[in-house]
């Protein structure tokens, strides 16, 4: 199966707030680009679910994101036989809908 992203990722880990109905989460934010991200938290939402986002840069800003959610994954019991319990994780593949100039200036050092 082929590499469906268009744009190059990182890994990066970055402490994340996400907002659904008005209520706030916590989550870490990994694997970005200038147009996704994956948010590793205890509970995923559906997919097409909209994100307010707040990530904490490594700089010490932050930057506000609002993205809808393409890819959901939840195990069940956290583990699934044969596969290492590092590769699996809660979370979401979430789409970028707006940026702010901090997460564009974040993503264009880490790619340099």
């Amino acid at each position: 199966m082929g590499e469906k992203r268009q744009d190059k990722r990182f890994i990066r880990r970055c402490e994340t707030e996400f907002t659904v109905d008005g209520i706030t989460h916590r989550g870490i934010s990994s694997n970005l680009s200038s147009n996704g991200l994956f948010i590793s938290a205890n509970r995923p939402f559906p997919p097409d679910t909209m994100l307010n986002i707040v990530i904490h840069l490594p700089n010490g800003s932050t930057s506000k994101l609002k993205g809808r959610v393409r890819r959901a994954l939840k195990t069940l019991t956290g583990r699934v036989i044969g596969t290492p319990v590092k590769s699996l994780k809660n979370g979401m593949g979430v789409e970028i809908i707006e940026r702010d100039t901090n997460y564009l200036k974040f993503i264009k050092s880490s790619l340099a």
